[in-house]
């Protein structure tokens, strides 16, 4: 039996935002989170999705970017985060957004991660590090552990 919670405080419905949202994990998850009731916010280059969904602009190499998901939705609480695909520092590119997302009210932090990303690690390694430090509620997500269990039609 499966089941989803939906957050409500003060009767008002929270959102998720979803860096990378029309990626190969993102636009799966805002999906199934869309169709159990869930607000969602989904962040890529192009500020462009699909409907149902709303959209904005957002790119980890342009952190002017990042005040986008909290001027166009004030009830984000929860971040699923999919790291920069590049050779430079991927905290120090991030830290940045995940230290606005906390004082804008973020209380939770899902990364998407790999088996091999330890805590501490390079690239999400050290983004695990830090949010877990920095102690809001977060989960890392290691696709690698189930991937074999399901179909892109499954998702």
């Amino acid at each position: 039996m499966a089941f989803s919670v939906i957050y409500l405080y003060h009767n008002v419905k929270m959102t998720i935002l979803l860096t990378g949202g029309t990626g190969k994990t993102g636009l799966p998850t805002a999906r199934r989170l869309h169709s159990t009731g869930h607000s969602v916010l989904l962040a890529c280059r192009s500020g462009k999705a699909p409907e149902p969904f709303r959209s904005v602009i957002f790119n980890w190499f342009d952190s002017t970017t990042f005040e986008n998901p909290f001027k166009a939705d004030n009830t984000i609480d929860r971040v699923y985060l999919i790291c920069p695909n590049t050779f430079q520092d991927t905290l120090e590119l991030m830290k940045p957004f995940i230290e606005l997302a906390i004082s804008k009210g973020v209380k939770r932090f899902v990364l998407l991660s790999s088996t091999v990303m330890v805590r501490g690690s390079p690239h999400a390694g050290r983004v695990h590090e830090y949010i877990e430090d920095r102690g809001v509620d977060w989960a890392v997500v290691r696709p690698t552990w189930f991937m074999g269990l399901c179909t892109p039609f499954e998702i």
